[in-house]
């Protein structure tokens, strides 16, 4: 039965996929890094490679170039780009689906009459098929995410009876690959380890219990559990990110959110950029120092113009030059590395590296103003210090303009200051605090550049700069400084060698905390409380001249239905809770396990993986409740057949299951009405799209226009 359904289920997602020819929401964003691939240039993106790996597999196999630009929505698709074979990959994955969640029903001890339901209703779900014909990710996520459920249910299963068997080993390490590959396309794929971990552990505490089992037998069971379901997972994690690292050798267009060692290890860019300077920073280089770990990149900066005399709130400055962090490269971001006990700004022959712990001052290279600190509150975070470039107002107080230069990583990469590998933080010496980037704007008369303070707090990573751009300071008239300076070491011709894992964890950082919030709301973003009635959808694609359209929106009948129950369960849940607490029993003891089980998975994977979006503000849209969605449909299966079990009338049964049949047939009808929002395979007039428009919150196209790109 579940072959006949997947093939069912590859008829409604493969038909006409080559359809439209056109860039298709997110595909905009997913072909990019496609080609990307294709070209072997870095990208950057919040989620994890799998999904996008998955999708190049697929170009791969169909020959695609890479040479294709998804310039916007709506773009039509060159003939070389071989669409459907795009689209293959994620349209199979929404197939493979079907079969798992039938599996699923059925390990949960459900009827197959249960499990084919549940299987139709994943089939003939508007928006699944939407989201699988196309290449985004959630088909990727939604099918690891439930054959990890899958799996649990069917190692538990095993452990019941035939712990440490072929079978029982299997299932273990299938979970840990599929929960890694879960959290590899999206990180939502987290709740998901969560759901497995929690089971875990009550199924081990539950086990403790068991007087048949001895002391060593716990004890495997635990090494087993905590070696296959945190080893395999981490490995098969770095795995997929060493492919993904290993394919982007080059540079691309988002090296810089990159550090510059990072970006110095890819051919071309900063590496071509970067070649042949000088390696060691010493007494008299010009140097631009970027902020490490920033979420965007920014060097020091300064220019002529000068803080206002009174801030809005009253305060006072220093009325000295301002210093800041700038976004872009610029002639301001250039600074001499100066010796605080010799005049001179060129570099010596033979050169004089700076060192670990050595003290100098840093002169702005356009306005030969020294950058300086001093007890002074910064402009918008008073708690800290002003920084500035010294101007002599004939003040009495000297420049406060010595820094102590920290080397923060030279156990491994030496005591001498070199561009791009050494990690520095920069103290100012007679108020022992740190330069850093508060990360606040500064207003128009800042140029709305970030804000550049100092902190006597230095443990952190806002106050780690380093070396970018680099050389010599030299005479104008010598064209030459001798041998000492001829012979002093170049940064390397090639790109600099990174290993693989000092790669990876930069990029986990900056995918951790990385925020969409600097995103703007769009049209069609949405938040948690508009998912579970559908309050919501997303245009896809608009036809200019047909007017057909593709829209992410559910059948509305199970959609609802599935919403209700979840309610459904929570207070039945709650009502046997109540009544068994007063010795009455409504159900059998078997009947009761197989609620509270199916509860557990079902339910608790629905709540899992829809709660999490309440603690974010960060916008969101309706495809992020899908992961959820599938739980309750699994949910509202179940109670299909347990309020059947409750019926003790056989007439009153057959009433309930023609009652059934009658829904099932219009989830059928309801999902062909709204095929044409799926498929966009009809001219839509405007009087078609007012009659499918069911809730004034739904925002249809009535008449053809162009979509606006998606973050």
């Amino acid at each position: 039965m579940q072959w006949l359904l997947f093939l069912v289920a590859m008829a409604t997602r493969m038909w006409r996929l080559d359809h439209p020819r056109q860039v298709v929401f997110d595909e905009l964003h997913y072909g990019r890094f496609m080609a990307m691939y294709q070209q072997r240039k870095f990208f950057y993106d919040q989620h994890p490679p799998l999904g996008k790996l998955f999708l190049m597999l697929g170009a791969c196999v169909c020959g695609f170039d890479g040479n294709y630009n998804f310039k916007h929505i709506g773009a039509d698709y060159s003939p070389d780009v071989p669409v459907f074979c795009m689209r293959v990959i994620p349209a199979l994955f929404g197939s493979l689906l079907v079969p798992v969640v039938y599996q699923l029903v059925v390990e949960l001890h459900l009827t197959r009459w249960t499990a084919v339901l549940a299987g139709c209703l994943v089939i003939f779900e508007n928006a699944l098929i939407t989201q699988a014909r196309f290449m985004l990710m959630e088909s990727f996520l939604i099918f690891f995410i439930v054959l990890s459920v899958l799996c649990l249910v069917k190692f538990t299963k095993l452990n019941q009876r035939c712990p440490f068997s072929v079978q029982w080993w299997t299932w273990l390490t299938l979970l840990g690959v599929s929960m890694a590959c879960a959290v590899s396309v999206k990180y939502i794929g987290l709740m998901t380890v969560t759901l497995v971990l929690l089971h875990s552990a009550r199924d081990f505490w539950t086990m403790l219990a068991d007087r048949h089992l001895s002391d060593m037998q716990l004890v495997r069971h635990l090494v087993a559990r905590v070696g296959i379901l945190l080893v395999v997972p981490v490995a098969v994690y770095l795995s997929i990110f060493y492919v993904h690292l290993s394919i982007l050798t080059k540079t691309g267009p988002h090296d810089d959110i990159m550090t510059s060692g990072f970006q110095a290890s890819l051919e071309g860019g900063l590496a071509a950029i970067t070649r042949g300077q000088p390696f060691e920073v010493a007494y008299g280089s010009q140097v631009t120092l970027r902020h490490t770990h920033s979420s965007r990149p920014c060097w020091l900066h300064s220019h002529p113009e000068v803080y206002p005399l009174h801030y809005p709130d009253g305060r006072g400055s220093s009325h000295q030059q301002q210093v800041t962090c700038y976004f872009y490269k610029d002639v301001n971001n250039w600074w001499i590395i100066k010796d605080p006990n010799r005049n001179s700004l060129m570099v010596d022959d033979p050169v004089r590296p700076v060192k670990h712990g050595d003290v100098v001052q840093l002169i702005h290279g356009t306005t030969s103003r020294a950058l300086n600190s001093h007890d002074v509150a910064a402009p918008l975070s008073p708690e800290q210090q002003e920084v500035t470039c010294y101007i002599d107002y004939n003040i009495s107080t000297p420049a406060q303009s010595l820094w102590r230069v920290e080397i923060l990583n030279h156990d491994t990469e030496g005591a001498t200051w070199k561009t791009i590998r050494s990690h520095v933080r920069l103290t100012h010496l007679n108020t022992s605090q740190a330069l850093r980037v508060s990360g606040k704007q500064l207003p128009e008369w800042g140029f709305h550049q970030l804000e550049v303070v100092t902190d006597k707090i230095h443990n952190h990573e806002h106050t780690l700069w380093n070396v970018e751009e680099h050389r010599y300071t030299r005479s104008e008239d010598e064209d030459e400084r001798g041998k000492g300076m001829s012979e002093a070491e170049l940064f390397p011709l090639h790109p600099i060698q990174l290993g693989f894992f000092r790669k990876f964890w930069e990029l986990q950082m900056k995918m951790l905390h990385t925020s969409q919030s600097a995103l703007l709301e769009h049209r069609y973003s949405s938040g948690p409380l508009d998912w579970p009635l559908m309050d919501t959808n997303i245009a896809y694609w608009v036809n200019s001249h047909s007017n057909a359209q593709i829209h992410l929106l559910g059948n509305p009948v199970t959609w609802y239905c599935a919403t209700l129950a979840v309610l459904v369960y929570v207070v039945l849940l709650t009502f046997y809770l109540i009544r068994r607490h007063r010795c009455c029993y409504d159900v059998s003891e078997s009947e009761w396990r197989q609620f509270v089980w199916v509860g557990e998975v079902a339910c608790g994977g629905y709540f899992l993986h829809y709660l999490p979006h309440f603690l974010s503000d960060t916008p969101f849209f309706l495809h992020h409740y899908l992961p959820a969605y599938v739980f309750s449909l699994i949910l509202l299966s179940f109670l299909c057949q347990h309020l059947y079990a409750l019926i003790w009338s056989s007439v009153i049964r057959s009433v309930y299951l023609m009652l059934l049949l009658v829904w099932f047939t219009a989830v059928i009808n309801i999902f062909v009405t709204f095929s044409v929002l799926s498929y966009g395979n009809s001219p839509l007039s405007e009087g078609h799209v007012k009659s499918l428009q069911w809730k004034y919150t739904w925002d249809f196209i009535e008449t053809a226009r162009h979509l606006v790109d998606t973050p």
